[in-house]
């Protein structure tokens, strides 16, 4: 027990056992949080002795003096070192995992240190994986709602990523994250950047396009008076996937900043010059584009995401022939579409029929596809229980619009920063037109 080992201890140390045990069972956290922060350079000057006293606290009970502690060793822990790291994962773990909200929303800067320290520490190791569900649980438990941003979801989304477990991160994915907190949970724009970069990643990753625009739109579309490189990357992932989802460039919003949509116009050739060869619906053109920008593309890690856009274009012009023609051969389809032979025709037929993209009969012995009509009517049950479904979610979110807008209205901080950006842009824009007079004279 706590009251065993603040016995065993000697001096200053076994005090402050005795001390965090006795305010955590009278539940004087105010005190207890005070008394820890005056005892810091206490922890720091016994480090060694810290991994001896960890084991004999609870990780439910005695979040807050977990938290001091682990967050003096993140700053000493050598990552190159693999079993301190590995403890120190362990140690982690354990708190992440059964930690008290109550205690963990009282310390968010120290509780962020230690997350982070926490997800180097598994990559340093080679397992991220470790870190998923600590990290979630941590996330959670910084939240003041399910509705905040927190630091630590956007070193969840990475750790994600890096593990390559997709998948896990659509729970907290799901949850309506609207609310920014700075002084509660330590938010800072670049956290917010992170996070919808990310999660834009984490779409791609499971092959959901559309909602990956969405998340990279809101990063690259974030207001900033400076060009940052975690937006330009968010631009041109955002590129590469529209031309997946729909064939076209993304729309760019009114409210993107003025020096991200002069970057997009200018900065990104390869991706534009890409993106030209693709509305060509030329598959030739397209595969010409990719190997002359193939090293820009590998550089940004783009390159598998560009390969896609090809297949895309091909499965796009697939679906065009269906909406002029009832029957083709396979070799028509191959000719028409700039595949190999009809055999790779049949691959990319059977794969778009498997997804549901298109309605097709494949006669294998006359080589001949008849492309047929969609059964579906949309009097089913399961249609109109989607149908009501869509039409519940879009009344709450223009309740949730209605809602922020009207909070919005009134604060004066947002209202002086959107009077200076309007501003500058009508400054922008007048300088343009001058110059284009100017031109013409």
């Amino acid at each position: 027990s706590v009251r065993a080992a603040a016995a065993m201890a000697d001096g200053p140390l076994g005090e402050l056992l005795a001390a965090i045990e006795t305010m955590s069972e009278a539940n004087e956290l105010n005190p207890l949080l005070k008394h820890l922060q005056q005892k810091e350079e206490l922890l720091i000057k016994h480090l060694p002795l810290l991994d001896d006293v960890l084991p004999v606290l609870s990780a439910s009970r005695h979040t807050l003096a977990m938290v001091f502690i682990l967050n003096c060793k993140a700053a000493t822990v050598p990552l190159s070192n693999i079993p301190a790291a590995t403890l120190f994962i362990q140690q982690c773990r354990r708190l992440l995992l059964e930690c008290d909200p109550v205690q963990v929303q009282q310390v968010p800067a120290q509780l962020v240190a230690v997350c982070s320290k926490f997800s180097a520490a598994a990559n340093a190791i080679k397992n991220p994986v470790v870190a998923i569900r600590p990290l979630q649980s941590a996330a959670l438990a910084l939240q003041p709602t399910p509705a905040h941003f927190t630091q630590i979801h956007a070193e969840f989304l990475k750790v994600c990523l890096l593990a390559k477990c997709y998948s896990m991160a659509e729970p907290l994915l799901s949850q309506e994250l609207l609310h920014v907190d700075r002084d509660g949970t330590h938010v800072a724009p670049r956290d917010l950047l992170l996070f919808h970069y990310y999660a834009g990643m984490i779409q791609i990753g499971l092959k959901k396009f559309k909602s990956a625009i969405q998340y990279l739109t809101l990063c690259f579309a974030a207001p900033s008076n400076v060009l940052n490189a975690v937006m330009v990357e968010a631009l041109k992932k955002c590129v590469l996937c529209a031309l997946i989802d729909s064939g076209e460039l993304p729309r760019i919003p009114r409210y993107t900043s003025l020096v991200v949509s002069r970057h997009f116009k200018t900065g990104i050739p390869a991706y534009t010059e890409f993106a030209e060869a693709f509305t060509s619906r030329s598959s030739a053109n397209l595969r010409q584009s990719l190997e002359k920008h193939n090293a820009t593309f590998a550089r940004d890690h783009n390159l598998g995401l560009a390969k896609q856009c090809v297949q895309a274009l091909v499965r796009r012009n697939v679906h065009r022939l269906t909406q002029t023609y009832l029957t083709l051969s396979l070799a028509h389809i191959a000719e028409s579409v700039e595949l190999a032979d009809a055999a790779e025709a049949e691959r990319y037929i059977v794969s778009m029929v498997s997804h549901g993209e298109i309605s097709a009969e494949i006669d294998e012995g006359a080589g001949m596809v008849q492309f047929t009509q969609w059964d579906e009517r949309f009097d089913s049950l399961s249609a109109v229980t989607s149908m009501e479904t869509k039409i519940t979610q879009a009344i709450a979110l223009a309740q949730k619009l209605f809602e922020m807008n009207s909070q919005l209205a009134v604060d004066p901080n947002y209202l002086a920063r959107a009077a200076r950006e309007r501003q500058a842009r009508w400054d922008d824009e007048a300088m343009d037109t001058t110059g284009r007079a100017l031109q013409r004279r």
